[in-house]
C-alpha cells in the first residue's frame, strides 16, 4: 500500500512537470512570435522610409540632368550654325604648329590647353601641315582668317579670345558636356594627327615607268597622289 502511494505521488509530480514544460514552451513561442512581428513591422517601416527618400532623389536627378541638357542646348543655340566636315557631334579645332608668328602660336596653345584641361576628345586640324585644312577653314569662315578657330557640334564658337572668355564664365564646360572623354592617346598617330605617307615614304614623289622611244630613260618621277605637300596623310582615327 505504501509503495502504491509513492508511485502515485511520483506520477502526480511528473504530470505537474510536463504541464509546466508545456506552459513554458507556449510562453517561449509566444515571445518569439511577438519578436518576429515586431521585427517585421520595423523592416516595413524602414522600407517605406527608404522608398520615400530614394524616389524623390531619383526624380530630382532626372530633372537636374534634363535641365542641364536644356541649358546646354540653349547655350549652343547662341552660336551660328557652321559645321566643318565630320563636326556634327564633335569638337573641331583648327590650329597651327608654326612658331613664326608668336601671337598666333600662343593663341593656339591656349585653346588646346583648355580642351585638354576639360579632357574631351577633339579633332585637331593643323593648317600649317596641310593646305587642305587651311582652305577648309577659310571656306567655312568666308575669308582668310588665322587660327585658332573652334567648332563644337556644328557651331562656330570663335577664336582664342572668345574661347577663353567662355571658359571663364563657365559656358565652355556646358558646351563640352556630352563630348566623349579622352581615355588614351590615339592608337594610330599618338596624337600627332598625321602619318608619314606609306606610298612615297614622305618624299611626295614616286618613280614610275614611262616608256618613250625618243628617251633613253624609261623611268620618271611623279607627284604622289596619296599625301599632302609635306608627304603626310591625315590620321584616319583622330582627324
Amino acid at each position: 500500500m505504501k509503495g502504491m502511494k509513492e508511485r502515485l505521488v511520483k506520477k502526480i509530480k511528473l504530470i505537474t512537470t510536463v504541464k509546466t514544460l508545456k506552459q513554458g514552451l507556449a510562453l517561449h513561442k509566444s515571445t518569439i512570435d511577438r519578436t518576429i512581428h515586431h521585427l517585421r513591422d520595423e523592416i516595413v517601416a524602414e522600407s517605406s522610409q527608404i522608398k520615400g527618400c530614394v524616389t524623390p532623389t531619383l526624380l530630382e536627378l532626372d530633372d537636374a540632368e534634363e535641365q542641364s541638357l536644356e541649358e546646354e542646348r540653349g547655350i549652343l543655340l547662341e552660336f551660328k550654325e557652321n559645321c566643318p566636315p565630320g563636326g556634327e557631334d564633335s569638337v573641331v579645332f583648327y590650329t597651327t604648329g608654326l612658331r613664326g608668328v608668336r601671337k598666333t602660336f600662343e593663341a593656339c596653345r591656349r585653346v588646346r590647353f583648355l580642351l585638354e584641361n576639360h579632357q574631351v576628345m577633339y579633332r585637331e586640324r593643323d593648317v600649317s601641315m596641310d593646305s587642305e585644312f587651311r582652305e577648309e577653314m577659310w571656306r567655312l569662315l568666308g575669308g582668310k582668317v588665322t587660327s585658332p578657330r573652334l567648332f563644337i557640334r556644328g557651331r562656330y564658337i570663335g577664336g582664342a579670345e572668345e574661347v577663353v572668355a567662355l571658359n571663364e564664365n563657365g559656358k565652355l564646360k556646358k558646351l563640352l558636356e556630352g563630348i566623349s572623354q579622352v581615355e588614351s592617346p590615339c592608337e594610330s598617330c599618338e596624337n600627332e594627327r598625321f602619318l608619314i605617307c606609306s606610298s612615297c615614304n614622305g618624299s611626295t614623289r614616286l618613280l614610275v615607268d614611262h616608256h618613250d622611244e625618243e628617251s633613253s630613260n624609261d623611268n620618271m618621277w611623279t607627284r604622289c597622289r596619296e599625301c599632302n605637300e609635306n608627304g603626310l596623310v591625315k590620321c584616319p582615327l583622330c582627324t
